[in-house]
């Protein structure tokens, strides 16, 4: 758990060994960066509100490099868990978000659950490998699938859109708006659809041992593709 309430910790620590979860506490994000380099744990619980840096930069600092910190699910301890806040830390890489003040039974079945559906994957997939951002991006209609070196990626129809759509683009930022239309939907819809594709594209990207920092977000202007992988 990286949060600067040590109180927390204290509190919590021997209440979740009863449930059979060790729980380690980093007070400050540079000492929890530094325990996840080395320890590699199955999960991690993150305070969005730290000192040094918010919860969010340190949420994207693990996902852009997980040769360094590995590929742990995160789950976002938040006393701000409104919408636009949830969506905000899913499109940084957190995998699930708990409001505090929580009931640790809440917590302890989010982190069983999110253990379980990751497959305790806090080490990076070996078996297909990690691919390179420099791997072009093959989009396959017909199979809908996404092919980047030896990671193959299943998609639904609406991410593969969303893929092909930035990749059109040629590694220009492409607005919430302006990918609506792209993806066969009208200026009615809700834009926080964009955001839940690109949320599910990464974690599948994930998952298979991929890269999920493929979509790149820039704050406020939207998404782009990586420039290698902006090359059909």
């Amino acid at each position: 758990m990286i949060d600067d309430d040590e109180d927390l910790g204290e509190t919590i620590t021997p209440l979740l060994e009863r449930y059979g979860i060790t729980l380690s506490q980093s007070a400050t994000p540079q000492a929890g960066l530094a325990r996840l380099r080395e320890d590699r744990p199955d999960a991690v619980v993150l305070d969005m509100m730290l000192p040094e840096m918010d919860g969010m930069e340190v949420c994207r600092l693990i996902r852009a490099a997980p040769e360094v910190y590995g590929n742990p699910p995160i789950v976002a301890l938040s006393a701000r868990a409104e919408l636009t806040d949830r969506v905000v830390g899913l499109e940084a890489g957190v995998d699930d978000y708990i409001a505090k003040p929580f009931e640790l039974r809440e917590l302890v079945a989010r982190l069983r659950a999110i253990t379980r559906s990751h497959g305790r994957t806090g080490q990076v997939p070996r078996a297909a490998g990690v691919a390179s951002a420099r791997e072009a991006l093959v989009l396959d209609d017909g199979r809908l699938e996404a092919l980047q070196g030896s990671i193959r990626v299943s998609l639904t129809e609406l991410e593969l859109h969303l893929l092909q759509a930035l990749q059109s683009a040629g590694g220009q930022v492409l607005s919430r708006a302006a990918l609506l239309p792209l993806i066969g939907h009208g200026p009615d819809s809700d834009p926080a659809l964009i955001d839940t594709l690109v949320y599910r594209i990464r974690q599948r990207f994930r998952a298979a041992g991929g890269r999920p920092d493929i979509i790149v977000t820039a704050r406020g202007q939207g998404y782009a593709l990586l420039p290698e992988a902006s090359q059909p």
